[in-house]
């Protein structure tokens, strides 16, 4: 088990969930998974629960997983697209980011952000 893509959707063949196609039912139950899971997490953050906090980040990927093979798009695809904008942020002289003082990445001249409609399934 190394594609967490490949890994959530063989789970949720064995929970009789669809894959690769639009469900707005199980969209929906996802959505509620993600909200609690993240309630987890702030609790288990708050409590300084490190076990807890793992537990929590790896099920909120998990359910988002899940929630993207619910909307019927190309998660894998999806993902390399984000990451390909991502990286276009990292400076190719310095190989680091330019950030404002709050922390937050800028975003470098001529940088275009992910082109993800083209991997929603019609």
């Amino acid at each position: 088990m190394t594609d967490v893509f490949q890994d959530q959707a063989k789970f949720m063949a064995a929970c009789d969930q669809t894959v690769g196609e639009f469900n707005i039912n199980q969209l929906n139950m996802y959505l509620n998974l993600i909200k609690e899971e993240g309630d987890e997490l702030s609790d288990a953050v708050k409590a300084m629960d490190k076990v807890a906090t793992l537990d929590a980040l790896i099920d909120i990927l998990v359910v988002t997983v899940g929630t993207l093979h619910s909307m019927g798009v190309y998660p894998e695809d999806a993902w390399n697209e984000v990451m390909r904008s991502n990286m276009a942020k990292v400076d190719p002289e310095t190989g680091k980011v330019t950030k404002r003082e709050d922390g937050k990445v800028l975003k470098p001249e001529g940088w275009t952000p992910p082109a993800l409609a083209q991997f929603i399934k019609e």
